[in-house]
């Protein structure tokens, strides 16, 4: 089965303030903009819960396909990138015992791995942004960081925009399908 193209590797744009203090108009866009964020926040969330989902079914099956007890074990106390670096080791030593397509195999794979661990990072944005410093541009205070030469904080702000999140839904459902069509050619 032929992979179709990967979507292309989209990188965060970030601002960097430094103030005393944030005011802006965080609030009063924010409460405009509330509904559409909130759904496409929710959503985003939910598509990425079930692509963590997708992952951790396939890791199970792969250590053990006639129980997945097993596996849940390995797999329950690690965080996200954990699980990205447990799939990827047990996947590429499955890949690399194939005969056919291997070179193919292990690009997909890398090139999954990769999608995972961006897509964790805007998740981990998306869920942990201060989303009442949304800015006219998009950006939004997501880490506070403090200047080493000068000692004051600068807010390092994500732009991320409600097409930014649309794009990553997209990304997500798409993931979803690819890792699925891979985790069952690797195991059979």
């Amino acid at each position: 089965m032929e992979f179709p193209k990967s979507t292309k590797k989209r990188t965060l744009q970030i601002k960097y303030e430094e103030s005393q203090f944030e005011f802006g108009s965080g609030d009063k866009l924010m409460l405009k903009k509330e509904e559409i964020y909130a759904s496409l926040i929710g959503t985003y969330l939910i598509r990425f819960s079930n692509l963590e989902h997708t992952l951790e079914l396939g890791i199970a099956g792969l250590i053990n396909d006639n129980n997945f007890d097993e596996g849940y074990v390995i797999i329950k106390d690690l965080d996200f990138s954990g699980k990205i670096e447990l799939f990827y080791n047990i996947t590429l030593m499955f890949t690399n015992y194939t005969l056919k397509r291997r070179k193919q195999k292990i690009n997909r794979l890398n090139s999954i791995k990769e999608k995972l661990q961006e897509l964790s990072i805007l998740r981990n944005k998306i869920a942990h942004a201060k989303w009442y410093t949304l800015d006219s541009e998009g950006y939004i205070r997501v880490d506070t960081k403090m200047n080493k030469e000068s000692g004051l904080i600068k807010f390092r702000k994500f732009k991320l925009t409600t097409n930014v999140i649309k794009n990553g839904i997209n990304d997500i459902k798409q993931l979803n399908a690819k890792l699925a069509i891979f985790l069952l050619e690797v195991r059979f």
